[in-house]
Protein backbone atom coordinates (compact mmCIF):
# COMPACT_ATOMS: atom_id res chain seq x y z
CA UNK A 1 0.00 0.00 0.00
CA UNK A 2 1.11 3.25 -0.85
CA UNK A 3 2.43 5.63 2.17
CA UNK A 4 1.37 8.64 1.05
CA UNK A 5 -1.29 10.01 -1.14
CA UNK A 6 -0.56 12.86 -4.01
CA UNK A 7 -3.16 15.35 -4.76
CA UNK A 8 -3.38 18.94 -6.59
CA UNK A 9 -5.93 21.31 -4.88
CA UNK A 10 -7.35 24.06 -6.68
CA UNK A 11 -5.99 27.10 -5.03
CA UNK A 12 -7.58 29.43 -7.76
CA UNK A 13 -10.18 28.90 -11.03
CA UNK A 14 -10.49 32.02 -12.95
CA UNK A 15 -12.17 33.30 -16.47
CA UNK A 16 -10.04 35.78 -17.82
CA UNK A 17 -10.96 38.44 -20.84
CA UNK A 18 -8.30 40.57 -21.97
CA UNK A 19 -8.20 43.32 -25.22
CA UNK A 20 -5.02 43.05 -27.40
CA UNK A 21 -4.59 46.14 -29.73
CA UNK A 22 -2.30 46.04 -32.82
CA UNK A 23 -1.07 47.80 -35.99
CA UNK A 24 -0.26 45.93 -39.10
CA UNK A 25 1.21 47.27 -41.87
CA UNK A 26 1.00 46.31 -45.27
CA UNK A 27 4.47 44.79 -46.44
CA UNK A 28 6.61 46.77 -49.22
CA UNK A 29 5.54 44.94 -52.84
CA UNK A 30 2.10 44.18 -51.89
CA UNK A 31 -0.87 46.10 -53.21
CA UNK A 32 -2.59 49.17 -51.31
CA UNK A 33 -5.74 48.26 -48.89
CA UNK A 34 -9.03 49.28 -50.26
CA UNK A 35 -10.92 47.31 -47.40
CA UNK A 36 -10.07 44.32 -45.52
CA UNK A 37 -12.23 41.04 -46.36
CA UNK A 38 -11.88 38.74 -43.09
CA UNK A 39 -9.40 38.26 -40.60
CA UNK A 40 -8.82 34.91 -39.32
CA UNK A 41 -6.45 34.23 -35.91
CA UNK A 42 -5.56 31.95 -33.58
CA UNK A 43 -3.78 31.94 -29.96
CA UNK A 44 -1.23 30.05 -28.52
CA UNK A 45 -0.04 30.33 -24.23
CA UNK A 46 3.94 30.38 -24.13
CA UNK A 47 3.91 30.71 -20.65
CA UNK A 48 2.75 31.55 -17.17
CA UNK A 49 4.62 33.13 -14.27
CA UNK A 50 3.61 33.40 -11.19
CA UNK A 51 4.08 36.07 -8.64
CA UNK A 52 2.87 36.66 -4.77
CA UNK A 53 -1.05 38.32 -5.99
CA UNK A 54 -0.85 38.52 -9.72
CA UNK A 55 0.61 36.46 -12.55
CA UNK A 56 1.77 37.00 -15.75
CA UNK A 57 0.18 34.84 -19.17
CA UNK A 58 2.52 35.39 -21.73
CA UNK A 59 1.30 34.20 -25.56
CA UNK A 60 1.49 34.48 -29.65
CA UNK A 61 -1.59 35.89 -31.71
CA UNK A 62 -1.25 34.07 -35.53
CA UNK A 63 -3.15 36.05 -37.50
CA UNK A 64 -3.95 36.12 -41.04
CA UNK A 65 -5.28 39.48 -42.48
CA UNK A 66 -7.28 38.88 -46.20
CA UNK A 67 -7.88 42.28 -47.94
CA UNK A 68 -9.14 43.76 -51.27
CA UNK A 69 -6.39 45.64 -53.29
CA UNK A 70 -7.16 49.23 -54.24
CA UNK A 71 -6.04 49.40 -57.85
CA UNK A 72 -8.74 45.79 -58.15
CA UNK A 73 -11.15 45.25 -55.18
CA UNK A 74 -11.52 41.83 -57.15
CA UNK A 75 -8.39 40.75 -55.96
CA UNK A 76 -7.57 39.56 -52.20
CA UNK A 77 -4.52 39.69 -50.88
CA UNK A 78 -3.31 38.02 -47.93
CA UNK A 79 -0.91 38.72 -44.93
CA UNK A 80 0.16 36.98 -42.19
CA UNK A 81 1.43 38.30 -38.72
CA UNK A 82 2.59 37.36 -35.34
CA UNK A 83 1.72 39.58 -32.37
CA UNK A 84 3.38 38.41 -28.73
CA UNK A 85 1.59 39.93 -25.68
CA UNK A 86 2.06 39.58 -22.03
CA UNK A 87 -1.29 40.04 -19.74
CA UNK A 88 -0.72 40.78 -15.89
CA UNK A 89 -3.37 39.95 -13.89
CA UNK A 90 -4.44 40.96 -10.29
CA UNK A 91 -5.08 37.32 -8.83
CA UNK A 92 -5.50 36.49 -4.86
CA UNK A 93 -3.79 33.49 -4.06
CA UNK A 94 -1.12 33.49 -6.72
CA UNK A 95 2.13 32.80 -5.68
CA UNK A 96 5.57 31.09 -6.73
CA UNK A 97 5.99 27.14 -6.51
CA UNK A 98 2.41 26.62 -7.50
CA UNK A 99 1.19 25.34 -10.53
CA UNK A 100 -0.74 27.20 -13.63
CA UNK A 101 -2.50 26.11 -16.16
CA UNK A 102 -4.54 28.21 -19.04
CA UNK A 103 -6.26 27.57 -22.34
CA UNK A 104 -7.14 30.62 -24.58
CA UNK A 105 -9.28 31.32 -27.19
CA UNK A 106 -9.91 34.55 -29.31
CA UNK A 107 -13.57 35.14 -29.23
CA UNK A 108 -13.71 38.53 -31.04
CA UNK A 109 -11.68 40.40 -33.39
CA UNK A 110 -12.47 44.09 -34.61
CA UNK A 111 -10.76 45.30 -37.74
CA UNK A 112 -10.28 48.76 -39.45
CA UNK A 113 -8.56 50.76 -41.77
CA UNK A 114 -6.40 53.01 -40.59
CA UNK A 115 -4.77 54.07 -44.05
CA UNK A 116 -4.23 52.49 -47.38
CA UNK A 117 -0.85 50.81 -45.78
CA UNK A 118 -2.00 50.25 -41.99
CA UNK A 119 -4.74 48.15 -40.73
CA UNK A 120 -5.98 48.40 -36.94
CA UNK A 121 -6.54 44.86 -35.16
CA UNK A 122 -8.08 44.04 -31.65
CA UNK A 123 -8.55 40.49 -30.39
CA UNK A 124 -10.71 39.72 -27.43
CA UNK A 125 -9.14 36.81 -26.15
CA UNK A 126 -11.08 35.01 -23.31
CA UNK A 127 -8.64 32.92 -20.91
CA UNK A 128 -9.37 29.89 -18.72
CA UNK A 129 -7.01 30.00 -16.07
CA UNK A 130 -6.47 27.18 -12.72
CA UNK A 131 -3.79 27.34 -10.67
CA UNK A 132 -3.43 24.35 -8.16
CA UNK A 133 -1.15 23.65 -4.89
CA UNK A 134 0.56 20.27 -5.32
CA UNK A 135 0.43 18.36 -2.04
CA UNK A 136 1.25 14.77 -0.37
CA UNK A 137 -0.70 13.68 2.25
CA UNK A 138 0.73 11.19 5.38
CA UNK A 139 -0.92 7.49 4.89
CA UNK A 140 -1.43 5.52 8.15
CA UNK A 141 0.63 2.88 8.25
CA UNK A 142 -0.49 -0.93 8.48
CA UNK A 143 -0.07 -2.00 12.61
CA UNK A 144 -0.82 -5.52 13.93
CA UNK A 145 -2.77 -3.26 16.71
CA UNK A 146 -4.82 -1.11 14.62
CA UNK A 147 -8.23 -2.44 12.62
CA UNK A 148 -8.02 0.09 9.62
CA UNK A 149 -10.78 0.82 7.29
CA UNK A 150 -9.62 1.36 3.70
CA UNK A 151 -11.75 2.64 0.35
CA UNK A 152 -10.58 1.99 -3.32
CA UNK A 153 -10.61 4.55 -5.94
CA UNK A 154 -9.88 4.75 -9.50
CA UNK A 155 -7.46 8.26 -10.09
CA UNK A 156 -5.76 9.19 -13.26
CA UNK A 157 -2.05 10.53 -12.34
CA UNK A 158 0.00 13.24 -14.42
CA UNK A 159 3.09 10.97 -15.68
CA UNK A 160 4.69 13.71 -17.78
CA UNK A 161 4.26 16.04 -20.47
CA UNK A 162 6.32 16.52 -23.54
CA UNK A 163 6.41 18.98 -26.67
CA UNK A 164 7.61 17.48 -29.90
CA UNK A 165 8.02 19.83 -33.18
CA UNK A 166 7.09 18.02 -36.70
CA UNK A 167 7.34 19.32 -39.92
CA UNK A 168 4.30 17.53 -41.97
CA UNK A 169 4.62 18.16 -46.24
CA UNK A 170 1.77 16.94 -48.88
CA UNK A 171 1.58 17.54 -52.15
CA UNK A 172 -1.94 17.35 -52.75
CA UNK A 173 -3.95 17.36 -56.49
CA UNK A 174 -7.31 19.54 -57.00
CA UNK A 175 -10.51 17.26 -57.55
CA UNK A 176 -11.69 16.90 -60.65
CA UNK A 177 -14.40 19.80 -60.13
CA UNK A 178 -12.14 22.31 -58.94
CA UNK A 179 -10.62 24.36 -62.03
CA UNK A 180 -7.02 25.10 -62.58
CA UNK A 181 -4.82 27.48 -60.45
CA UNK A 182 -3.23 30.24 -61.47
CA UNK A 183 -1.97 31.65 -58.26
CA UNK A 184 -2.31 30.98 -54.76
CA UNK A 185 -3.35 33.36 -52.68
CA UNK A 186 -3.13 31.32 -49.15
CA UNK A 187 -3.70 28.33 -46.84
CA UNK A 188 -5.82 27.23 -43.79
CA UNK A 189 -4.94 24.23 -41.96
CA UNK A 190 -6.32 22.37 -39.03
CA UNK A 191 -5.39 19.13 -37.41
CA UNK A 192 -8.10 16.09 -36.40
CA UNK A 193 -6.53 13.66 -34.31
CA UNK A 194 -8.29 10.22 -35.04
CA UNK A 195 -5.97 7.52 -32.89
CA UNK A 196 -3.89 7.88 -30.53
CA UNK A 197 -1.83 4.56 -29.53
CA UNK A 198 0.45 3.63 -26.80
CA UNK A 199 3.38 0.95 -26.82
CA UNK A 200 7.14 0.19 -25.01
CA UNK A 201 8.28 4.04 -24.80
CA UNK A 202 6.66 4.47 -28.00
CA UNK A 203 3.36 6.64 -29.38
CA UNK A 204 1.56 6.83 -32.26
CA UNK A 205 -0.26 9.88 -32.96
CA UNK A 206 -2.80 9.26 -36.28
CA UNK A 207 -5.35 11.67 -37.88
CA UNK A 208 -5.79 13.92 -40.77
CA UNK A 209 -4.92 17.60 -42.16
CA UNK A 210 -7.89 19.96 -43.47
CA UNK A 211 -6.29 22.40 -45.74
CA UNK A 212 -8.58 25.38 -46.67
CA UNK A 213 -7.05 26.53 -50.03
CA UNK A 214 -7.57 29.72 -51.64
CA UNK A 215 -6.61 30.47 -55.48
CA UNK A 216 -7.64 32.40 -58.46
CA UNK A 217 -8.29 30.52 -61.77
CA UNK A 218 -6.98 30.96 -65.26
CA UNK A 219 -9.32 33.90 -65.55
CA UNK A 220 -8.34 35.75 -62.25
CA UNK A 221 -11.52 34.62 -60.29
CA UNK A 222 -11.25 33.49 -56.36
CA UNK A 223 -11.30 29.79 -55.95
CA UNK A 224 -11.97 27.52 -52.88
CA UNK A 225 -10.62 24.16 -52.30
CA UNK A 226 -11.18 21.57 -49.23
CA UNK A 227 -7.87 19.47 -49.50
CA UNK A 228 -7.68 16.74 -46.96
CA UNK A 229 -4.91 14.12 -46.62
CA UNK A 230 -3.34 11.94 -43.46
CA UNK A 231 -0.47 11.82 -41.58
CA UNK A 232 1.04 9.19 -39.29
CA UNK A 233 4.00 10.15 -36.51
CA UNK A 234 5.43 8.11 -33.91
CA UNK A 235 7.01 9.64 -30.92
CA UNK A 236 9.58 8.44 -28.42
CA UNK A 237 8.49 8.38 -24.98
CA UNK A 238 10.73 6.61 -22.40
CA UNK A 239 8.53 4.76 -19.47
CA UNK A 240 5.31 4.65 -21.61
CA UNK A 241 3.66 0.92 -21.56
CA UNK A 242 0.95 0.06 -23.41
CA UNK A 243 -1.33 0.38 -20.83
CA UNK A 244 -1.02 4.19 -20.08
CA UNK A 245 -3.58 6.41 -21.73
CA UNK A 246 -2.14 9.67 -23.45
CA UNK A 247 -3.79 12.61 -24.59
CA UNK A 248 -2.64 15.16 -27.20
CA UNK A 249 -3.20 18.50 -28.44
CA UNK A 250 -1.95 20.03 -31.71
CA UNK A 251 -0.97 23.49 -32.45
CA UNK A 252 0.40 24.53 -36.08
CA UNK A 253 2.93 27.07 -35.41
CA UNK A 254 3.28 28.13 -39.34
CA UNK A 255 2.08 26.68 -42.78
CA UNK A 256 3.20 27.48 -46.53
CA UNK A 257 1.56 26.33 -49.62
CA UNK A 258 3.65 26.53 -52.96
CA UNK A 259 2.48 25.98 -56.54
CA UNK A 260 3.76 22.62 -58.04
CA UNK A 261 1.60 23.12 -61.55
CA UNK A 262 -1.54 24.46 -61.98
CA UNK A 263 -3.69 21.33 -60.84
CA UNK A 264 -0.71 20.56 -57.48
CA UNK A 265 0.36 22.16 -54.76
CA UNK A 266 3.16 21.27 -51.81
CA UNK A 267 1.53 21.93 -48.01
CA UNK A 268 4.09 22.16 -45.65
CA UNK A 269 2.95 22.74 -42.05
CA UNK A 270 5.22 23.08 -38.96
CA UNK A 271 3.22 21.48 -35.93
CA UNK A 272 3.55 21.31 -32.41
CA UNK A 273 2.14 17.84 -30.67
CA UNK A 274 1.79 18.29 -27.08
CA UNK A 275 1.76 15.20 -25.54
CA UNK A 276 0.40 14.13 -22.07
CA UNK A 277 0.72 10.73 -20.77
CA UNK A 278 -1.58 9.78 -17.48
CA UNK A 279 -1.84 6.47 -15.23
CA UNK A 280 -4.83 5.48 -14.22
CA UNK A 281 -4.13 3.79 -10.73
CA UNK A 282 -6.64 1.96 -8.25
CA UNK A 283 -5.78 3.80 -4.62
CA UNK A 284 -6.64 2.21 -1.16
CA UNK A 285 -7.38 4.85 1.35
CA UNK A 286 -7.70 4.15 4.79
CA UNK A 287 -10.89 6.07 6.55
CA UNK A 288 -11.72 5.02 9.33
CA UNK A 289 -10.17 3.18 12.57
CA UNK A 290 -12.81 0.38 13.30
CA UNK A 291 -11.69 -0.94 16.53
CA UNK A 292 -11.94 1.39 19.78
CA UNK A 293 -7.75 1.95 20.57
CA UNK A 294 -6.90 2.91 24.14
CA UNK A 295 -4.48 6.03 24.23
CA UNK A 296 -4.50 6.09 20.82
CA UNK A 297 -6.32 9.24 19.20
CA UNK A 298 -6.57 8.35 15.24
CA UNK A 299 -5.33 12.38 13.33
CA UNK A 300 -7.81 12.53 10.60
CA UNK A 301 -7.28 15.12 7.23
CA UNK A 302 -10.29 15.62 4.80
CA UNK A 303 -9.16 15.50 1.20
CA UNK A 304 -11.30 15.64 -1.97
CA UNK A 305 -10.69 12.88 -4.55
CA UNK A 306 -12.03 13.27 -7.49
CA UNK A 307 -13.16 9.77 -8.66
CA UNK A 308 -13.51 9.09 -13.38
CA UNK A 309 -17.17 7.76 -13.81
CA UNK A 310 -16.83 7.53 -17.63
CA UNK A 311 -14.56 9.31 -20.25
CA UNK A 312 -16.18 9.73 -23.67
CA UNK A 313 -15.57 10.14 -26.93
CA UNK A 314 -18.08 11.97 -29.71
CA UNK A 315 -19.42 13.97 -32.69
CA UNK A 316 -21.63 15.93 -33.08
CA UNK A 317 -23.37 18.24 -36.17
CA UNK A 318 -24.66 21.89 -36.08
CA UNK A 319 -26.18 24.00 -38.77
CA UNK A 320 -27.74 27.09 -39.49
CA UNK A 321 -29.35 29.34 -41.97
CA UNK A 322 -27.15 32.77 -42.64
CA UNK A 323 -28.75 35.98 -44.32
CA UNK A 324 -26.00 38.19 -45.24
CA UNK A 325 -25.91 41.98 -43.68
CA UNK A 326 -27.97 44.64 -44.54
CA UNK A 327 -26.24 47.00 -46.71
CA UNK A 328 -23.40 43.60 -48.17
CA UNK A 329 -23.99 43.42 -51.51
CA UNK A 330 -26.13 39.95 -53.12
CA UNK A 331 -23.91 36.75 -53.20
CA UNK A 332 -23.05 35.35 -56.53
CA UNK A 333 -20.95 32.62 -55.06
CA UNK A 334 -19.34 31.67 -51.28
CA UNK A 335 -15.74 31.08 -51.66
CA UNK A 336 -14.85 30.09 -47.84
CA UNK A 337 -15.85 29.95 -44.64
CA UNK A 338 -13.91 29.55 -41.48
CA UNK A 339 -14.42 29.55 -37.34
CA UNK A 340 -14.03 29.40 -33.96
CA UNK A 341 -16.20 27.97 -30.62
CA UNK A 342 -16.89 31.31 -28.75
CA UNK A 343 -15.26 31.59 -25.81
CA UNK A 344 -16.78 30.93 -22.59
CA UNK A 345 -19.78 30.14 -24.45
CA UNK A 346 -19.17 25.83 -23.67
CA UNK A 347 -22.05 25.25 -21.07
CA UNK A 348 -21.35 21.69 -19.70
CA UNK A 349 -24.27 20.14 -17.43
CA UNK A 350 -24.50 16.74 -15.70
CA UNK A 351 -27.57 15.34 -15.66
CA UNK A 352 -29.60 12.49 -14.19
CA UNK A 353 -29.15 10.12 -17.11
CA UNK A 354 -26.86 12.06 -19.50
CA UNK A 355 -24.82 15.03 -20.21
CA UNK A 356 -26.01 18.13 -21.73
CA UNK A 357 -22.95 20.16 -24.22
CA UNK A 358 -24.09 23.54 -26.11
CA UNK A 359 -22.32 26.25 -26.93
CA UNK A 360 -21.89 29.11 -29.55
CA UNK A 361 -19.48 29.03 -33.02
CA UNK A 362 -18.28 32.26 -34.43
CA UNK A 363 -18.41 31.72 -38.39
CA UNK A 364 -16.53 34.13 -40.86
CA UNK A 365 -17.89 33.84 -44.42
CA UNK A 366 -16.39 35.10 -47.80
CA UNK A 367 -18.21 35.39 -51.00
CA UNK A 368 -17.97 37.01 -54.37
CA UNK A 369 -21.11 39.92 -54.51
CA UNK A 370 -23.08 39.59 -57.65
CA UNK A 371 -21.24 42.70 -58.97
CA UNK A 372 -19.76 43.79 -62.69
CA UNK A 373 -16.72 44.05 -61.17
CA UNK A 374 -17.09 40.24 -58.76
CA UNK A 375 -15.69 42.23 -55.03
CA UNK A 376 -15.26 40.02 -52.46
CA UNK A 377 -17.19 40.55 -49.38
CA UNK A 378 -17.01 39.38 -45.70
CA UNK A 379 -20.69 38.21 -43.84
CA UNK A 380 -20.13 37.24 -40.19
CA UNK A 381 -22.59 34.32 -38.65
CA UNK A 382 -23.66 32.67 -35.44
CA UNK A 383 -24.02 29.07 -35.07
CA UNK A 384 -25.27 27.52 -31.66
CA UNK A 385 -25.34 23.88 -30.59
CA UNK A 386 -26.99 21.70 -28.40
CA UNK A 387 -26.78 18.00 -27.82
CA UNK A 388 -27.43 15.57 -24.62
CA UNK A 389 -25.16 12.67 -24.43
CA UNK A 390 -27.29 9.28 -22.91
CA UNK A 391 -24.76 8.05 -20.02
CA UNK A 392 -26.80 5.59 -17.57
CA UNK A 393 -24.03 6.01 -15.05
CA UNK A 394 -23.78 9.91 -14.61
CA UNK A 395 -25.91 11.61 -12.08
CA UNK A 396 -26.96 15.39 -12.04
CA UNK A 397 -24.38 15.69 -8.65
CA UNK A 398 -21.15 15.24 -10.88
CA UNK A 399 -19.24 17.35 -12.94
CA UNK A 400 -18.63 17.30 -16.51
CA UNK A 401 -15.95 18.54 -18.45
CA UNK A 402 -16.06 18.43 -22.19
CA UNK A 403 -13.05 19.84 -24.93
CA UNK A 404 -14.59 20.60 -27.56
CA UNK A 405 -13.13 21.35 -30.98
CA UNK A 406 -14.35 22.40 -34.36
CA UNK A 407 -12.99 19.63 -36.31
CA UNK A 408 -15.00 21.08 -39.38
CA UNK A 409 -17.01 24.43 -40.69
CA UNK A 410 -18.46 24.68 -44.67
CA UNK A 411 -20.86 26.99 -46.15
CA UNK A 412 -23.17 27.07 -49.20
CA UNK A 413 -25.10 29.16 -51.37
CA UNK A 414 -28.97 28.53 -50.36
CA UNK A 415 -30.14 32.39 -52.58
CA UNK A 416 -28.82 35.30 -52.95
CA UNK A 417 -29.15 36.85 -49.82
CA UNK A 418 -28.59 33.09 -47.65
CA UNK A 419 -26.09 31.17 -46.56
CA UNK A 420 -26.54 27.56 -45.11
CA UNK A 421 -23.28 26.57 -42.63
CA UNK A 422 -22.85 23.46 -41.27
CA UNK A 423 -19.73 22.35 -38.65
CA UNK A 424 -18.93 19.16 -37.15
CA UNK A 425 -17.39 19.12 -33.48
CA UNK A 426 -15.02 16.39 -32.26
CA UNK A 427 -16.17 16.35 -28.22
CA UNK A 428 -13.92 14.56 -25.56
CA UNK A 429 -16.13 13.83 -22.38
CA UNK A 430 -14.88 13.45 -18.99
CA UNK A 431 -17.65 12.99 -16.46
CA UNK A 432 -16.13 13.00 -12.51
CA UNK A 433 -17.50 12.79 -8.88
CA UNK A 434 -15.63 14.82 -6.31
CA UNK A 435 -15.54 12.91 -3.01
CA UNK A 436 -14.77 14.76 0.45
CA UNK A 437 -13.01 11.73 1.59
CA UNK A 438 -11.59 11.68 5.75
CA UNK A 439 -7.81 10.18 5.61
CA UNK A 440 -6.18 8.56 8.84
CA UNK A 441 -2.76 9.86 8.46
CA UNK A 442 -1.51 8.70 11.82
CA UNK A 443 -2.21 8.41 15.47
CA UNK A 444 -1.58 10.31 18.74
CA UNK A 445 -0.69 9.82 22.37
CA UNK A 446 -3.00 13.28 23.20
CA UNK A 447 -6.42 13.86 22.44
CA UNK A 448 -6.61 15.72 18.87
CA UNK A 449 -8.48 18.63 18.99
CA UNK A 450 -12.12 18.44 17.47
CA UNK A 451 -15.14 20.72 16.42
CA UNK A 452 -16.58 22.38 19.49
CA UNK A 453 -20.01 22.03 18.79
CA UNK A 454 -21.99 18.61 16.28
CA UNK A 455 -21.63 19.12 12.70
CA UNK A 456 -19.55 22.56 13.20
CA UNK A 457 -16.65 21.37 11.37
CA UNK A 458 -13.27 19.36 11.84
CA UNK A 459 -9.69 20.30 12.71
CA UNK A 460 -6.81 20.86 10.47
CA UNK A 461 -2.75 21.31 11.02
CA UNK A 462 -1.22 24.75 9.03
CA UNK A 463 1.45 23.42 7.22
CA UNK A 464 4.29 25.48 5.17
CA UNK A 465 2.94 27.66 2.52
CA UNK A 466 -0.62 27.64 3.74
CA UNK A 467 -2.50 30.98 4.04
CA UNK A 468 -5.90 31.47 4.95
CA UNK A 469 -7.17 31.64 1.56
CA UNK A 470 -5.53 28.77 0.11
CA UNK A 471 -7.12 26.87 2.96
CA UNK A 472 -10.60 28.54 2.53
CA UNK A 473 -10.14 27.46 -1.53
CA UNK A 474 -8.61 23.63 -0.69
CA UNK A 475 -12.17 23.33 1.64
CA UNK A 476 -14.40 24.91 -0.31
CA UNK A 477 -15.41 27.62 2.94
CA UNK A 478 -14.76 30.98 3.11
CA UNK A 479 -12.46 32.85 4.53
CA UNK A 480 -14.39 34.63 6.64
CA UNK A 481 -16.11 31.62 8.14
CA UNK A 482 -12.64 30.38 8.93
CA UNK A 483 -11.69 33.53 11.27
CA UNK A 484 -14.87 33.81 12.79
CA UNK A 485 -14.88 30.00 14.17
CA UNK A 486 -10.98 29.96 15.14
CA UNK A 487 -11.46 34.04 16.75
CA UNK A 488 -8.44 34.86 14.17
CA UNK A 489 -7.07 38.73 15.23
CA UNK A 490 -4.71 38.75 12.62
CA UNK A 491 -5.24 36.89 9.52
CA UNK A 492 -2.06 37.28 8.13
CA UNK A 493 -0.35 35.62 10.77
CA UNK A 494 -0.89 31.86 10.86
CA UNK A 495 1.92 29.89 11.81
CA UNK A 496 2.80 26.24 10.84
CA UNK A 497 1.56 23.54 12.86
CA UNK A 498 -1.33 25.93 14.11
CA UNK A 499 -5.13 24.03 14.34
CA UNK A 500 -7.94 25.63 12.45
CA UNK A 501 -11.53 24.53 12.81
CA UNK A 502 -12.52 23.97 9.05
CA UNK A 503 -16.49 24.40 9.11
CA UNK A 504 -18.34 22.20 6.96
CA UNK A 505 -18.99 23.77 3.50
Amino acid sequence: MPQSLRIDETVVSRVLESEVIRNLGVPSGLPDVERVVSVNARVEITSIDLETGYVVINGIIRATVYYAAQDDPSNVVSVRRNFTFSEREAITGARRGLDADAEALITDIDFNVINNRTIGLEFTITTDLEITAPDTVPLIEDREDLDIRRESFRIQRRIRERNYTRELEETVRLASENPDIRRVVDVDNSIQVSEITTSFDRIRVRGVINSDLLYTNQQGQLQYADLTYGFNETFTFTGVTPDMNAYVQTNIVSEEVQLVDNRRVRITSEVVFTILVLEEELVEIPTDIISPIDRLYPVRRTVIVERIVVEERTRVSARERVTIPQGNPDIARVISVSGNIRGGSIDVDAQKGGVLISGVINANIIYVADLPDQPVYFAPATITFSTFLNIPEVESNMQAYADVDLERIKASEISEREISVRARLDINLLVTERIRVPVITGVSEQPVQEPTAPGQGFTYVVKSGDTLYVIAQRFGVTVDRIIAINNITDPANIRVGQRLIIPRS
